[in-house]
């Protein structure tokens, strides 16, 4: 075989052009370096996430012993690096310019679930349980509602991932409560399904990995004893044709928790009212949380829209702007002049410590309170026609404790709401030992 013979001009080109492949690399990696240790440089926030990044996580033998402490130190080194907004920001505007765009795609990892045990299984209940502080709870709940996104055709679906010890440390949580209101209060569990789980058929969910939301709600309301659940997961998969969900928000609409209130005035025995029958609001258009993160031309192209509906007996209420103070506000507040993020807002003042509706029209002292994250602020309009009185605590936010708040003012009924995806947090189902 000839052998290739190089010129002298060839061999100078061919040195030259590996000194600036050379360098380019090295200057890159030098940039990487430099940002990725600039500690002060560091973000704290997302302003376009609208999101608390990753805190530095603080040392102690425990976490250090068990590698949490370095897998931590891993997760804040990976979500706060340098100028993290503008490269989002460049990284939109360029998909945006040039229309790229995928019909289907992941964000962000789904984790592998625990297997869902019959009930046979020795429970994993935490032990010792560190109750997080308000900051780290609120990041665990975005951490949550955003881990492991599946984008189909403009809308995002969220995933879920079973945890035994989530779970069973919520189950254990619930029931101790309701040991303590036993022939006080009646204590009931409503457990939302994401979306991914009510509206995707499911051999995406089995092809994409993922737990099976059905099954796993089915064993902590086959876990209670005590406590009662409320059934939704089969009806509204019957209805996933429906407006159930937002697509560029992570939360579902009020039709979608239309039927979790029929499904609870089933267990009360009370008449449910029909849609069709309550005041209504229209607030178009809606971008949500996901939009917010992911910001695709596709969901601005088709945005949600809100249809909220108010109870019959008033509109007012009262809310604790965390101060003590209480101020006067809608039940379904005029939200048509806000920004269109704001959509979703309309719904009891959003997520405040306490709040409390006072029904004009019923004085039997009957009373509800709900246990809640914002899936609940669209399901509690719904409960206020049945009660002299409705209160809500989100668990992220208030400093009551509920026993001893439903002891004091003999209510009714609790129920404690919450979206299966967010209660799968160890750390989340702890907070409930503390308020219960």
């Amino acid at each position: 075989m000839r052998k290739l013979k190089w010129t002298k001009k060839q061999k100078q080109i061919l040195q030259l052009f590996r000194f600036v492949t050379i360098s380019i690399f090295v200057f890159f990696l030098f940039i990487g370096f430099l940002l990725g240790n600039l500690w002060f440089l560091r973000p704290k926030t997302s302003e376009i996430e609208k999101r608390d990044l990753t805190s530095f996580p603080s040392f102690t033998w425990k976490t250090f012993l068990d590698g949490s402490y370095f897998s931590d130190i891993s997760t804040w080194y990976a979500d706060t690096y340098v100028a993290r907004d503008t490269f989002i920001a460049m990284n939109h505007s360029f998909q945006q310019k040039y229309g790229i765009s995928f019909s289907e795609m992941m964000v962000g990892n789904i984790v592998q679930g625990d297997d869902i045990p019959d009930g046979s299984k020795e429970k994993k209940i935490k032990k010792d349980p560190v109750i997080p502080d308000q900051s780290t709870l609120e990041a665990e709940v975005t951490d949550k509602i955003m881990q492991g996104l599946y984008i189909e055709d403009g809308a995002a679906y969220g995933w879920y991932s079973f945890s035994q010890e989530a779970a069973d440390t919520y189950i254990d949580a619930l029931e101790k409560g309701a040991e303590k209101l036993e022939g006080i209060t009646n204590v009931y569990s409503l457990l939302i399904p994401n979306n991914s789980g009510v509206v995707l058929d499911d051999e995406t969910c089995s092809k994409l990995g993922g737990s099976n939301q059905g099954q796993a709600i089915e064993y902590y309301f086959n876990s209670y004893n005590k406590v009662k659940g409320i059934e939704i997961y089969d009806t509204l998969k019957k209805h996933n044709d429906e407006y159930l969900y937002f697509r560029s928000d992570h939360h579902w609409t009020q039709q979608g928790a239309y039927y979790a209130y029929k499904a609870f005035c089933e267990l009360k025995g009370f008449k449910a009212e029909k849609l069709s029958e309550l005041p209504s609001y229209t607030f178009s258009p809606f971008l949500g949380t996901y939009y917010n993160e992911l910001q695709l031309p596709e969901m601005a192209a088709n945005p949600d829209t809100v249809y909220a509906y108010a109870p019959k007996s008033t509109n007012e209420m009262v809310y604790d702007d965390g101060t003590g103070t209480l101020i006067p506000w809608k039940v379904i507040q005029d939200v048509s002049t806000w920004n269109e993020g704001s959509g979703y807002y309309c719904y009891v003042a959003g997520d405040k410590p306490f709040a409390m509706i006072d029904n004009p029209e019923i004085e039997d002292g009957t009373s509800c309170v709900v246990i809640k994250e914002s899936y609940g602020n669209c399901f509690i309009p719904f409960l206020v026609d049945h009660y002299d009185k409705v209160y809500y605590m989100d668990f992220r936010y208030t400093n009551y404790n509920i026993v001893d708040f439903c002891k004091e003012h003999k209510v009714t009924d609790l129920i404690v709401e919450n979206n299966i995806q967010i209660i799968g947090s160890s750390d989340v189902a702890s907070r409930f030992y503390e308020l219960l």
